[in-house]
């Protein structure tokens, strides 16, 4: 979202005139006065999502990040950031608010962060992760907005399980296909169906912990730090995802211990054993989501183009095998 060290570069820098751009156009607009972004950096920029850091456009010369969302996901995020971060004792971005761009898009205005990132090597990074996601689950619970996000618990990825294999059969019969390559799909969806089959202890496992609110992509992309004498303050970003459910698929960054400590407080009936249990359900259901993002790329008719897609999924392929691995072996 910010910065350059720990990130991708921008895939484009405009410079000159820029009063034209949708994005300084909107940011002008939302904010009357605004000065003209001394360049813009196109950070995303596809055809039903873009963001844009406006360089020097902010009230006081500051870098202002303009994120064009469909309006389904903007209004998760602008449920998030004007009605649920506010309420709680964590780190966010400062939220500017937003403008309608017609009657499918939105834009979001928000602090553009800085240049560091979280890292899972470092264990200070993970147990303030820890603190940061144990607060937010821990206090969201109990607001009313955040119960009336979409599902974010188990239904919500036996979902993506069904829609990603539904997708690998109707794609199976490619001809581009190579046949170590439908061999990898078979297997795969020979797993999911064993996996679906062995659903209700997934969610048996999802009962010790009350629902609240996920966020749902919890990875080092969506994560900055921004360090400070009383030391690194965290702020977690793209909450397109965020739903209402037990929180297992945000925990499989964070120092699991130190997220039981804040959390036992307000759930002293939750144990670690069950914080461990519905980190290793989290490890699932991230890899069932990858899989539904991944599986439509099986419908390229050339084997250049299916490369990339059939790279993935032998990776959440193996993942996934590992995940319902602990699972099972966790008391």
């Amino acid at each position: 979202m910010s910065g350059t060290v720990g990130r991708k570069p921008p895939r484009a820098v405009l410079w000159g005139k820029l009063a034209w751009h949708p994005a300084a156009a909107a940011w002008s607009a939302f904010a009357a006065g605004a000065a003209e972004p001394e360049r813009i950096e196109v950070l995303r920029n596809g055809k039903k999502a873009g963001t844009y850091r406006l360089v020097g456009a902010g009230p006081a010369g500051e870098s202002i990040i303009a994120q064009r969302s469909p309006v389904a996901r903007a209004l998760i995020e602008r449920a998030v950031y004007e009605r649920i971060l506010p309420r709680l004792a964590v780190t966010a971005p400062h939220y500017y608010g937003s403008r309608e761009d017609g009657r499918d898009f939105v834009w979001l205005f928000l602090e553009d962060l800085g240049d560091e990132r979280f890292s899972k090597t470092d264990p200070v990074h993970a147990e303030h992760a820890a603190r940061w996601v144990g607060t937010m689950h821990s206090g969201a619970a109990w607001i009313s907005a955040a119960r009336q996000l979409p599902d974010g618990g188990p239904l919500r990825y036996r979902d993506h399980l069904r829609a990603g294999r539904h997708t690998i059969r109707v794609h199976i019969a490619n001809p581009a296909l190579t046949p170590p390559d439908v061999d990898l799909l078979e297997r795969l969806v020979t797993d999911l169906d064993a996996l679906e089959r062995r659903w209700a202890g997934i969610e048996d496992a999802c009962t010790s912990t009350p629902p609240t609110l996920t966020h749902g992509d919890i990875q080092r992309k969506n994560i900055y730090v921004r360090s400070g004498p009383s030391g690194p303050a965290l702020f977690l970003i793209d909450w397109e995802t965020a739903g209402w459910g037990v929180p297992a698929a945000d925990l499989t960054l964070v120092d699991l211990p130190t997220y039981w400590s804040v959390v036992r407080p307000r759930w002293p009936h939750v144990r670690l054993e069950d914080v461990r249990r519905l980190a290793a359900v989290g490890r699932v259901f991230l890899q069932l989501a990858g899989i539904r993002w991944v599986s439509p790329e099986l419908a390229y008719d050339q084997a250049l183009y299916l490369t990339r897609p059939i790279a993935w999924l032998r990776v959440l392929h193996e993942r996934l095998a590992d995940a319902v691995r602990e699972l099972e072996a966790l008391p």
